[in-house]
């Protein structure tokens, strides 16, 4: 079977996630070719992956010969990193968020159709199978009508998280702790309403680091089959990443997921027992789980066998539509309505 032929530009935290998960799919793929600005961040990539490095985006698309690009670069690069992939006719796997900007966002998705070429955005958790026996729950009607879904992030990011590197925090490149921290479980909670967004109503405050966008707050999210959300975010808490978590309301059941990575199903109640998914906890190393891996299988059957991709360019929008109506709510400190 032919490989895909994948390379990564940025090689900062999560790129281990994507070089682990490129080496356990090594039968559909290989990571031929690496780029970063930082020296030192390449070489150890280059020496874990054996991958040909390069410190310039333009050569690694020139002289190589690709089939996906990962961009795993700071928030605030995406865009343009991703254009410039696409414009050399490679398929490009973006890092939440996918853009900074829903019109970027968009302008991208059209320009990729445009150029016949995938975007894969990377939100890993709904590979797990957590979170996949919890929208089967939901597709099968076990819930009935969902009322309400809430999520807490209670994480804790030291001053030198946001000094190392010092983008961290910042508006132009990090968007935020809503954009950073809790855009894994925003894309969970609007891909399980199975509805268009209606209203956000957002408030940040940046309490204690020295940051210029939120290291607290809270959102309210309505969308237009009347569920409503709550999402409560602090990256405050004291000294340890305390609670991750998603609880599901509904007529005829309720489902909390936790965990480190949304990894563990704490609570389990229908009014029809469904005991064959009360076992599908399992433990993770850190707060990215192991999602990639199956995310990465997902690619190679989308572009070796032309299956269809969990994320939709659809889904990927509308994820990116209500992060962007937080930071909007919160910016202009009003209701942000959607039509």
């Amino acid at each position: 079977m032919q490989k895909l032929r994948i390379g990564v530009v940025g090689c900062g935290r999560i790129s281990d996630c994507h070089f682990n998960a490129i080496k356990n799919n090594n039968n559909t793929m290989e990571i031929v070719a690496i780029c970063d600005l930082n020296p030192t961040n390449l070489q150890k990539a280059q020496e874990k992956t054996g991958a040909k490095p390069y410190t310039n985006l333009d050569d690694m698309l020139k002289f190589e010969n690709l089939d996906c690009v990962s961009v795993c670069t700071p928030n605030g690069y995406h865009y343009e990193n991703a254009k410039k992939i696409l414009r050399a006719g490679i398929n490009v796997i973006i890092e939440k968020p996918l853009t900074l900007s829903y019109k970027d966002g968009k302008k991208l998705i059209d320009y990729a159709n445009s150029k016949g070429k995938k975007v894969f955005l990377i939100h890993q958790n709904r590979f797990n199978p957590t979170i996949q026996c919890v929208k089967k729950a939901i597709d099968d009607g076990a819930f009935g009508k969902i009322y309400m879904m809430t999520s807490n992030i209670f994480w804790y990011r030291d001053d030198d998280y946001y000094k190392n590197p010092s983008w961290h925090g910042s508006k132009k490149i990090d968007g935020g702790a809503f954009i950073t921290q809790a855009s894994h479980y925003t894309d969970i909670m609007n891909w399980f309403s199975q509805s268009e967004l209606k209203s956000i109503y957002a408030m940040g405050k940046t309490r204690e680091r020295k940051i210029e966008t939120e290291d607290c707050g809270s959102a309210i999210i309505e969308w237009k089959n009347d569920i409503i959300g709550n999402v409560n975010l602090s990256v405050l808490t004291y000294n340890e990443n305390y609670e991750g978590s998603i609880t599901i309301i509904g007529e005829k059941g309720l489902v909390k997921i936790g965990g480190i990575a949304l990894n563990k199903i704490l609570d389990w109640k229908f009014e029809e027992p469904r005991e064959t998914f009360c076992d599908l906890s399992y433990d993770v190393e850190s707060v990215y789980g192991f999602g990639h891996t199956p995310y990465y299988e997902s690619i190679a059957k989308t572009l070796l066998e032309g299956k269809d991709f969990l994320i939709s360019n659809k889904d990927a929008l509308s994820s990116l539509k209500l992060l962007c109506g937080i930071v909007d709510s919160m910016t202009k400190k009003k209701v942000i309505k959607f039509k």
